[in-house]
């Protein structure tokens, strides 16, 4: 599997110490969301008989064990784990270490009203501790083979007890100097690994002792993201997920992206002069980057320490296509006048972590004026054998008017969002052959259109300077009464303009939710930051229910600007 991004000094240090043997071996797994049947918890088993190969001395699962409370999963897990280790000897057999986190929470004892699911915290961890027979709670300290680990949970009934938690890590620093403190939670502190997402408390904590090596989950994201593993005045890991990873707080605007199905494990071992990640692909055991593990020196020091963000970003090849590569347009099917794209993939390494794809129009004065972008996953995070020759993307005809001339514009980006040379190519917009359905349209959806604070309720905010003034919270934007109507399955596509004017990331993601039960149409999509301009996004979904009624719901970012254009609504027959 490739390897890009990591540092030519890795393989040069991985052999010449070939043949050391490590003072301590940890397998670590995260977000397994078993569900409640044994065949769920296969990714479980193959990664515990991988751990079971390396011969691990603990074995940590870093949180979301279930998708839900679950006893019969967690029975299941139960079940595969011992499978993976049937012969070994009690006193052979690794520790296990379980991380407690919120999907453990959810529906605990049947409860189906979300607003309980938080009263109950403690009641259900301990149910899952005594379902997945782990020997430890949530607040956990101690030591492996002379090396100390501490863990605590993602949120308790009451809340975190910060103080226990800073108590155990300095007691540990303390009491082993000069050795890593391993830190198992499953939330990342914030502002270190993948996205950037996590805890702002676990930062400012974990950065005043600098033993610390926080292993967490909860963002998922492949293992193959060099991006997993940061350094500044601590050390962190994101050990990836054993279930599925993308949607756009990855980083990926504009598009309704599928999820990745993901195997990837982690196997830690520490040596004396350096403690080493190992990544894998459970399937098979191959190792991501095998040539090239994360190799990080110990003693710790945060002025030389290779894995800070800034210094990887400045030395990290950008992907590139072929010189002779293009784009093709080609006309869409069902004579509805949308288009298919055809995209080359890059060539060489490094794999792009995505692929931009911006869409243009002429304006009416002659100039280019950005239009939409749809952003989508490279092949980086796949297995050589598993990689497609080339991407292909439909556009409806929701996002042209007939007649204006478009240009596509695609480039592929690194993980540290670096683009490469982009491809283009011009085209003029077909009109359609068979007109759609509209059920509704307005082209002034401010006017029109309320945009309330919340999740329900409240009075329509005010416009200043044309635009919406939005924080972090949520808010709705709500539309006319029977806008949605339709039988179960009945299958719409939602055009929407959209101006967002923000900071960097994370920005607001977008969606169309049914309030009650609350669910939604589709994955949620990112808006990109900056100034954009007026985008038009584009959602083909079918109702999952008769009594279905939406609105769009716009939250997770900062503080900004936002407003709506011209919407439609179509029926797709």
């Amino acid at each position: 599997m490739g390897c890009a991004g990591a540092l030519p000094v890795a393989g040069a240090m991985a052999s010449t110490f070939a043949a050391e043997v490590p003072l301590l071996r940890i397998g670590v797994m995260t977000d397994t969301h078993v569900k409640e049947t044994k065949a769920s918890c296969s990714r479980v088993k193959m990664a515990c008989e991988l751990f079971r190969r390396h011969r691990v001395d603990m074995v940590v699962n870093v949180g979301d064990v279930a998708d839900y409370h679950y006893p019969k999963g967690y029975a299941a897990y139960r079940a595969v784990v011992e499978d993976a280790f049937a012969g070994v000897p009690p006193a052979e057999r690794p520790k296990e270490l379980f991380v407690y986190a919120a999907h453990d929470t959810f529906a605990w004892g049947g409860r189906k009203v979300r607003s309980e699911w938080p009263k109950h915290i403690d009641e259900a961890f301990a149910d899952m501790q005594r379902l997945v027979g782990a020997d430890n709670g949530p607040y956990a300290s101690g030591s492996v083979k002379g090396f100390p680990y501490v863990t605590f949970p993602q949120a308790t009934t009451n809340g975190l007890d910060w103080k226990r938690i800073e108590t155990m890590i300095s007691e540990a620093s303390r009491a082993n100097p000069g050795k890593p403190v391993f830190v198992f939670a499953h939330v990342p502190p914030k502002g270190t690994t993948r996205t950037g997402r996590g805890d702002s408390r676990k930062t400012d904590l974990f950065s005043k002792y600098p033993q610390v090596v926080n292993i967490s989950g909860h963002v998922h994201g492949s293992l193959a993201d060099e991006r997993a593993i940061w350094q500044g005045a601590f050390t962190s890991v994101s050990a990836g997920c054993l279930q599925n990873w993308g949607d756009g707080r990855d980083g990926i605007v504009g598009n309704n992206v599928p999820r990745m199905q993901n195997y990837g494990a982690l196997i830690v071992e520490v040596f004396g002069s350096r403690i080493v990640f190992r990544r894998f692909d459970v399937r098979d055991g191959e190792e991501y980057c095998a040539e090239r593990p994360w190799m990080i020196p110990w003693p710790f020091d945060p002025a030389t320490a290779p894995y800070r963000h800034e210094v990887r970003r400045d030395r990290a090849s950008v992907p590139s296509f072929a010189a002779d590569a293009a784009l093709v347009v080609s006309a869409g099917s069902g004579g509805e006048g949308g288009v298919v794209l055809s995209i080359p993939t890059a060539s060489g390494e490094p794999r792009p972590f995505m692929y931009r794809v911006r869409l243009d129009r002429i304006g009416d004065d002659g100039k280019w004026i950005a239009h939409a972008r749809r952003d989508f996953f490279g092949d980086f995070w796949q297995a050589a054998r598993e990689r497609p020759a080339d991407y292909s993307l439909g556009f409806a005809g929701a996002y042209f008017e007939a007649g204006r001339t478009y240009r596509f514009r695609v480039s592929p980006v690194n993980a540290w969002g670096v683009e490469g040379r982009a491809i283009a190519a011009k085209f003029v917009a077909a009109a359609p052959t068979e007109p759609p359905r509209v059920v509704w349209q307005t082209d002034n959806a401010m006017k029109d259109c309320p945009f309330k604070p919340g999740l329900s309720g409240g009075a329509a905010l005010p416009q200043d300077g044309g635009f919406f003034r939005m924080g972090s919270g949520n808010a709705r934007l709500e539309f006319p009464d029977g806008v949605w109507d339709g039988p179960k399955g009945a299958k719409f596509r939602f055009s929407i303009d959209v101006h967002a004017v923000q900071g960097g990331w994370p920005t607001w993601t977008i969606v169309l939710r049914n309030p009650d039960p609350m669910k939604n149409a589709f994955n949620r999509v990112s808006t990109p930051d900056g100034d954009a301009g007026m985008l038009r996004y584009v959602f083909d979904f079918a109702k999952a229910d008769a009594a279905d009624n939406y609105y769009l719901l716009v939250r997770e970012g900062g503080e900004g600007r936002i407003r709506f254009g011209r919407i439609v609504v179509e029926r797709i027959i």
